[in-house]
C-alpha cells in the first residue's frame, strides 16, 4: 500500500519489553517520538530530546510513532459559488501545515491532513464567496482570507495551518461576464448615439431658427439698412451696392414718370388736380435737393455718366414727360 503523501506519522513500530535494552531508538532532526504505554498513555520526545535507557526499560512502552514536524505544502483547487449560485469562482489555495502537538496527532489518529483540512477549508470559502457577485472576485478573496485568519482550521488536532488563496473567475464565468459586459457596452453605446443624434437635431433646429429670425428681421428692415448690414459683413461690395442703389432709384423714378404719362394720356387728371401734381413735384424736387445736401443724391452721378456715354432712351422718355 502506497504511503499517504500528507500523513504526519512517518513510522509506527510495535515494541517489546526489552526492544531498546541494547539499542536506542532512531533520532531525526524534524521528527518527534511519541511512545504509547500499555495503558495507552502517550509520552512525547521532541527532536531535541531523547529518552534515557532507564525510561525505555521501565516505562513499558508498547508502540512508537515517529511524527513529522517539518513544514509541509499542498496545492488545492476548488470552484466556489457566487451569490445566487449563478456562476462560480476559481480558487487556488497554497496551503502549508506543520505539527505543533505530536501527542494530539497520535491521540486523534490523524493520518491524512488533506482529508482532515480540505472539507473545512472548502466549507469556509464557500460560505464567504456566496456573499459576492461574480464580478466581485477581489472582494470575495479578501473575505475568505479574513475568515481563515480569524479561526484556525485544525488547532484541536495539533496542526498549524496557513493558507494563501487566489480567487478568480472560471472559464464559464468569464464568458458569462464578458457577455454581460458586451450587453452593457451596447446599451451605453446606444444611449450615447441617441444623445448625440438628439444634440445634432437640436443644434440644427436652433441654427434654422436663428437663420429664420435673422432673415425675417432683415426683410423687415428698409433698403438702406439691409445694404448697411451687408456692407458691414462684406466691405468689398461697396461699388456693387452703390451701383445697385442707383439702378433702383432710376427705375423707381422712371416708373413714377410712366404712371403720370398714362394718367395724362387717359385724361384722368383734371386741371384743378394739376395744382396738386405740381405741388407734389415741387416737394419731390425739395427732397432731391435735401438728399443732395446730405450726399445722398443719385441724379448728379448719373448725369455725369450720361455726359460720357450719351443720353439713354429712358432719359429721353423722362425729358419728354417733363415737357408735357
Amino acid at each position: 500500500m502506497a504511503p499517504i503523501t500528507n500523513d504526519p506519522v512517518r513510522e509506527v513500530r510495535s515494541l517489546g519489553r526489552f526492544t531498546y535494552v541494547r539499542n536506542r531508538p532512531p533520532a531525526y532532526a524534524e521528527r518527534a517520538l511519541v511512545f504509547l504505554t500499555s495503558g495507552g498513555r502517550p509520552q512525547t520526545y521532541l527532536p531535541s530530546q531523547q529518552p534515557t535507557r532507564g525510561e525505555l526499560v521501565t516505562s513499558n512502552f508498547r508502540t512508537l510513532y515517529e511524527v513529522e514536524m517539518g513544514i509541509q505544502h499542498m496545492a488545492l483547487e476548488h470552484r466556489l459559488p457566487s451569490v445566487g449560485d449563478a456562476a462560480f469562482f476559481s480558487a487556488e489555495t497554497d496551503l502549508t501545515w506543520r505539527v505543533v502537538d505530536p501527542a494530539r496527532i497520535v491521540e486523534r489518529q490523524v493520518r491524512d491532513v488533506r482529508a482532515l483540512v480540505e472539507p473545512r477549508l472548502l466549507s469556509r470559502m464557500r460560505q464567504e464567496s456566496r456573499q459576492f457577485p461574480i464580478e466581485g472576485s477581489a472582494s470575495a478573496e479578501a473575505a475568505v482570507m479574513r475568515s481563515l485568519a480569524a479561526e484556525p482550521l485544525a488547532v484541536d488536532e495539533g496542526l498549524e495551518i496557513r493558507c494563501e488563496v487566489r480567487i478568480s473567475l472560471d472559464e464559464e464565468a468569464l464568458q458569462q461576464l464578458a457577455s454581460l459586459r458586451s450587453l452593457d457596452y451596447g446599451k451605453q453605446r446606444t444611449v450615447s448615439e441617441h444623445e448625440l443624434t438628439r444634440l445634432v437635431t437640436t443644434n440644427e433646429q436652433e441654427i434654422m431658427e436663428d437663420r429664420s429670425t435673422f432673415f425675417a428681421r432683415l426683410l423687415a428692415q428698409g433698403e438702406m439698412e439691409r445694404w448697411g448690414l451687408h456692407l458691414h459683413q462684406n466691405p468689398g461690395d461697396i461699388p456693387l451696392a452703390i451701383s445697385s442703389i442707383r439702378d433702383d432709384d432710376r427705375e423707381a423714378s422712371a416708373n413714377q414718370i410712366r404712371i403720370i404719362e398714362r394718367l395724362l394720356d387717359k385724361g384722368v387728371i383734371e386741371d384743378h388736380m394739376m395744382e396738386d401734381a405740381a405741388r407734389a413735384a415741387l416737394e419731390g424736387v425739395k427732397e432731391r435737393l435735401t438728399d443732395a445736401g446730405h450726399g445722398r443724391t443719385r441724379k448728379q452721378p448719373i448725369y455725369r455718366e450720361q455726359l460720357e456715354r450719351g443720353p439713354s432712351d429712358q432719359d429721353d422718355r423722362t425729358d419728354t414727360g417733363e415737357q408735357r
